[in-house]
């Protein structure tokens, strides 16, 4: 082992000498010597011209895809035409028949229609009571004066009072009564009459019995 790092070692010292050697030649020849390396001048010699620029790669152009033909859509079925089944039958269920201890079935009769009520009697005018004799027809007008239903005469002038014969007067009929009674005029003191036109139990008004005009 000694032995051979002792020899290995100049080996490799002359190996390392002889490689700068040969690589140091070329640049320290134009020092030592003047002249430039035989190998780059000749180099330099034998350079030809700058080449070309590089071109840029050409690019195909894309290409269309296919084009495909239309697809023609199949013919539209018309769809199934639907048919109606016709409706069957009615089915007449057989009568139920209840049973023995069922409760009875209670039918409800039906209501009677109902009866308008009549309509009213149009209303009659009323009609001069009977029962008024010539004493309640005097004393009705007496009544009359006194309430000084008219201003012509006063209960003081009366003279005399008389119940009359029925009338009618503007369609209606009355029991009529008189009552004289005495008034100062131009020629003189004159006894003048005032007729009652009785209805319903009660005078009505005053008229002059010649004219038929409403005393006031």
């Amino acid at each position: 082992m000694g032995i051979t790092m002792k020899f290995l070692f100049p080996i490799l010292c002359v190996a390392a000498a002889g490689f700068a050697g040969y690589s140091l030649e070329p640049s320290m020849r134009s020092t030592l010597t003047g002249q430039a390396p035989i190998k780059a001048k000749a180099l330099a010699e034998a350079k030809p011209e700058d080449p070309a620029p590089a071109q840029p790669p050409v690019t195909p152009a894309p290409v269309a895809p296919p084009v495909a033909p239309p697809v023609t859509p199949p013919p539209a079925t018309p769809p199934p035409v639907v048919q109606n089944d016709p409706e069957p039958a009615p089915v007449t269920p057989p009568p139920v028949t209840p049973p023995a201890d069922a409760p009875p079935v209670v039918q409800n009769d039906p209501e009677p229609p109902m009866e308008e009520e009549p309509a009213a009697p149009p209303a009659t005018p009323p009609v001069p009571s009977a029962a008024l004799g010539p004493e309640g027809i005097v004393k009705l007008m007496q009544d009359s004066i006194r309430a000084k239903q008219v201003k012509e005469f006063t209960f003081d002038q009366v003279l005399g009072w008389k119940a009359g014969e029925d009338e009618e007067v503007d369609g209606e009929k009355y029991q009529t009564g008189v009552a004289a009674y005495k008034a100062e005029t131009i020629f003189g003191v004159k006894t003048i009459q005032a007729k009652a036109l009785i209805q319903g139990g009660e005078v009505k008004k005053w008229i002059w019995p010649n004219s038929g005009m409403e005393i006031k």
